[in-house]
């Protein structure tokens, strides 16, 4: 049995993962192709995944594919719960060029974590929002009271005692739009390129793309490069915040921008009849604004641990990220396996290892399983804290969000894929991911001894899908 694969000279897209899923579904759907734009920078995780169902497209010449599907996401704890409904369209032409069509829309709800500590008694927190009221006034809004200060709409929302700190007014809505066409310059070689925008109600995205790729060693070596540049631009509805400044409800600055440029050079080899190998590396740099404005820390007491302020955080403005990949897909008998590996490291000195498994089992001629599973361990940047202590020096940067801190993640999950028709497939998979690490630092002050600093999270997901491909 010989295998293929799609091979994609055009970069992965890092589009901004929105603000609450963080790491986390960008990960949750790792699929079995060896791919070379596996590989982004939009986060410390690998984000290979999606509703990409086949990686054999050698068929498709002169036909039309089309893939649709959508992802139902839910955090424990009444957080984040998010629909991503996604239809993707490749038009084959029979001379070997390529068109691709991707419409991506995102809902988001729930709640998020704020970066405040839990501690022994409620706590308060106030924020602007986007509610306008003309008079000062009182309203329920979810676990919100909103008010108007100085003709400002401002939210307030409390936290439990002992709870982590939660901002319940989460929602958020993002729709994107992604088109990549190649073609053959010769029979061994492939250019491509792309453009991509996307926007949410605070943060828009354009990127654009190219790559190449070129057939070795009567096409069992394929080289490839491809370059990837993004422009973001930073929009929270109240300005972003001045950092480490107080928290307030009062209106904040201006917009900020940020841009990315990643490159990936990989190599994919065809090792015999039943092995396929592929090798990546990828760089990325990243320059502005990489602050989240809705982030605060808490500034506690240096012998009690009670929080006397709450401060906005602050990030570095530079951000060189560097990885290796490493994939294998082996077939043996009626299973395929997927193995894979990856090392990340950036200059805000985090780094992870991330290990992948899955086994594709043909059951029938119409059926097939596959289940999976990735564990991923992350060391913490070199500006996370816990929080911050009053009297002590104001750091150049600081950041409590638990995705820049250290911790280790498990997934585990099933796809299952069903033949319908003739050119047709429908196809399900589940997963659940579980966040953890340390909730008690040995250096924890007073009584934060006692309560648990780790806003991991623990989330299932599920994907249905459909693909199908016509003249």
């Amino acid at each position: 049995m010989q295998l293929t694969t799609r091979r994609t000279s055009a970069m992965a897209k890092s589009p901004r993962l929105t603000q609450a899923l963080g790491l986390l579904t960008a990960t949750l759907f790792a699929t079995g192709s060896v791919n070379a734009s596996a590989q982004t920078s939009g986060s410390a995780s690998s984000t290979r995944g999606g509703a990409d169902i086949s990686s054999d497209t050698s068929t498709d010449l002169g036909k039309i594919r089309v893939d649709t599907a959508i992802l139902f996401y839910q955090e424990e704890g009444g957080r984040v719960q998010a629909t991503e409904p996604v239809l993707s369209m490749t038009l084959n032409h029979r001379d070997g060029d390529v068109l691709g069509i991707k419409l991506t829309a995102d809902t988001l709800t729930g709640a998020t974590p704020n970066g405040a500590a839990p501690w022994s008694s409620p706590q308060t927190f106030v924020t602007p929002t986007k509610v306008s009221v003309s008079t000062t006034s009182t309203g329920a809004s979810g676990n919100s009271i909103i008010t108007t200060v100085d003709g400002i709409a401002v939210r307030n929302y409390s936290a439990a005692a002992h709870a982590l700190p939660l901002d319940y007014g989460f929602n958020d809505q993002r729709y994107a739009l992604d088109l990549n066409y190649s073609t053959l310059l010769r029979l061994d070689i492939r250019l491509s390129g792309g453009v991509g925008y996307s926007s949410e109600h605070d943060y828009t995205s354009t990127s654009v793309n190219a790559g190449i790729t070129k057939d070795l060693n009567d096409k069992n070596t394929t080289l490839s490069l491809s370059v990837n540049a993004e422009f973001d631009t930073s929009e929270p509805y109240f300005g972003t915040p001045v950092p480490f400044s107080v928290m307030s409800g009062t209106a904040k600055g201006g917009n900020t921008d940020k841009s990315v440029v990643d490159a990936v050079i990989g190599i994919t080899q065809v090792m015999n009849r039943y092995w396929l190998a592929q090798l990546n590396y990828n760089v990325s740099t990243n320059n502005g604004y990489q602050t989240d404005p809705y982030r605060i820390l808490s500034l506690v007491d240096p012998v009690t641990g009670a929080p006397l302020q709450y401060v906005y955080e602050n990030r570095p403005k530079s951000r060189l990220r560097q990885s290796v990949y490493f994939g294998n897909k082996i077939a043996l008998g009626p299973t395929i396996t997927d193995i894979s590996g990856r090392y990340y490291h950036d200059s805000w000195g985090i780094n992870s290892y991330t290990a992948e498994l899955s086994e594709r089992v043909t059951l029938d001629t119409w059926v097939y399983v596959e289940p999976f599973a990735r564990y991923y361990h992350q060391t913490a940047a070199t500006f996370f804290r816990n929080y911050l202590v009053w009297g002590d020096a104001t750091p150049q940067y600081a950041s409590s969000d638990s995705r820049v801190g250290q911790f280790d993640s498990t997934t585990f999950g099933l796809k299952v894929g069903f033949r319908v028709g003739t050119s047709g497939e429908l196809y399900l998979r589940g997963s659940v991911y579980n966040q953890t690490g340390n909730g008690h630092p040995t250096d924890a002050i007073g009584q934060l001894k006692n309560e648990n600093l780790f806003s991991g999270v623990k989330a299932y997901a599920g994907l249905l899908g459909y693909t199908f491909v016509f003249k």
